[in-house]
């Protein structure tokens, strides 16, 4: 069968970073989402973004066998899973696929070896989320597809069960009764209608650990911290906290490169508040984390303390200023750089900083894996080897993926 059946009839050839489908008609390609590979659809253009034309299906008119139907009741209006219907061992040969493709035409390199593929359950997993409240319509749960609107859900298959408790609390109690509670906000008590940002809608962030917590905390629902606990290491949290949000696979993620790694002196660059330190913290004489967000330095020292690693520091630094990290080196050469940046990757000046000072190893920890490849692309024309690459699928029923990868130089 021809990629053009009709004039608007496409056939989809394969998924591709962003989560959309490709098709060809007769000028070039098409970015198309909710599809699957083999599907057969009549699509209606919907303009051009970021220089490629977007369609959206108008109808399937023959699906591939890779296609199921959602089992979901919110999967047609809320936005927050965008391949669940996708079968889950689809989902994963497409991230494999993809995160190859962008080492080949991104990166500009092929990586010889297969990559490792580590996965869990495919729902149930999330231990922390943003719940939206709309006060307006009296509803919590997440954003209408494309929109700011709030589609009301009782309960998310992602959700870990306690943060479906959240979920449910709210809309159970209604909104109006929760938005005269007031509620406790660090140092200050603020209604939570105080949060509003978008016509009327808030972001309540929630993390999961011994107990749910929240930013800003609710009354009768939530408190302002947890402890989560990994592979015997504790970790305190604010409900606010960026945390690894799949709970089924944070001791692999954290403990994958320990038997590759070690050393004398390691810098963990865009720390957070401590997961990859206190993970590694055995196989380094000396850790020094450098994070610029003052209540992520707080948590992890705290988090230091609590699990006795006193060879652990915590520094507040712009990691992508050189003046900085050069303070911080004192002139030495670290053993090993842990970097995971956020999506944007490595600015430039960072990818040639790493290439200067030359540790021994970087392990690079991604939620992009276009421009991971774009920054490994530099790093091997600096003189560093990927010598191991893994694909963690900490978001099931999404396009998105966690990348890592060691590099040796």
């Amino acid at each position: 069968m021809s990629a053009k059946e009709s004039n608007n009839t496409l056939k989809i050839e394969k998924l591709v970073f962003g989560g959309h489908g490709l098709a060809r008609d007769g000028n070039g390609v098409m970015l198309i989402s909710d599809v699957a590979a083999g599907d057969v659809v009549e699509v209606e253009e919907d303009g051009v973004k970021g220089g490629a034309r977007i369609g959206r299906v108008a109808k399937i008119v023959s699906p591939s066998p890779k296609r199921r139907e959602p089992p979901c009741p919110y999967a047609y209006e809320c936005g927050g899973c965008d391949w669940l219907h996708l079968y889950y061992d689809e989902q994963v040969r497409c991230k494999k696929d993809i995160l190859i493709d962008c080492l080949t035409r991104i990166g500009k390199f092929d990586y010889p070896h297969d990559a490792e593929i580590f996965t869990a359950n495919e729902f149930g997993y999330r231990i922390r989320a943003q719940i939206k409240v709309d006060y307006g319509n009296n509803v919590a749960g997440f954003f209408r597809k494309k929109t700011n609107d709030v589609v009301r859900v009782d309960k998310c298959l992602l959700l870990d069960e306690r943060l479906n408790g959240v979920l449910a609390g709210l809309n159970g109690n209604g909104i109006n009764s929760i938005n005269n509670n007031i509620i406790n906000n660090g140092d200050s008590r603020t209604s939570l209608a105080s949060k509003k940002y978008v016509d009327g809608v808030s972001s309540v962030k929630v993390l999961i650990g011994d107990r749910p917590a929240s930013d800003p905390v609710i009354n009768g629902l939530t408190d302002a911290n947890t402890e989560i606990s990994v592979s015997g290491i504790k970790f305190l949290a604010d409900g606010g906290s960026f945390f690894q949000s799949n709970g089924f696979l944070l001791e692999r993620l954290g403990r994958w490169a320990k038997s590759f790694l070690g050393g004398g002196f390691c810098l963990d660059l865009y720390g957070g508040i401590g997961f990859f330190s206190l993970m590694l913290a055995d196989d380094f004489e000396e850790i020094v984390l450098v994070e610029n967000v003052a209540e992520q330095i707080r948590a992890a020292e705290r988090n230091f303390a609590v699990n006795k690693k006193n060879h652990i520091s915590a520094v507040s630094a712009d990691v992508e200023r050189d003046g900085n990290l050069q303070k911080i080196l004192k002139g030495r050469r670290p053993d090993c750089v842990v970097v995971d940046p956020p999506r944007p990757g490595l600015v430039k000046a960072m990818r040639k900083w790493l290439i200067d000072t030359a540790p021994r190893y970087i392990l690079y920890v991604s939620c992009n894996p276009s421009t991971f490849a774009r920054d490994a692309g530099a790093l091997l024309g600096g003189g560093y080897k990927l010598t191991r690459l893994a694909m963690f699928d900490l978001y099931p029923n999404t396009h998105h993926m966690e990348v890592a990868g060691i590099f040796a130089g």
